[in-house]
């Protein structure tokens, strides 16, 4: 079952989704005329794979049962008055 996390840079809820940092057309090259910088790149790339926001990439999205989470959930999801 996927995990609802929160964004501390949009406001939005999001479960998330795996972004990898760098190019894979330049690894791509880097594998066809060089074995160990592609090698390299390779590793830098698989070792920088985090989780962001669906919708505005930012890495700080937070588990809304933690402290920060039900503040971030206070702050852009006010209760109705």
């Amino acid at each position: 079952m996927k995990k609802l996390y929160i964004c501390a840079g949009c406001g939005s809820k999001t479960y998330g989704k795996s972004y990898t940092k760098g190019s894979m057309g330049i690894e791509l090259l880097l594998w066809i005329c060089f074995i160990v910088p592609g090698l390299i790149y390779s590793v830098w790339r698989l070792t920088t794979t985090a989780k962001v926001c669906s919708k505005c990439k930012s890495a700080d999205i937070v588990d809304p049962d933690t402290p920060r989470g039900k503040k971030l959930i206070a702050e852009y999801y006010p209760p109705w008055s």
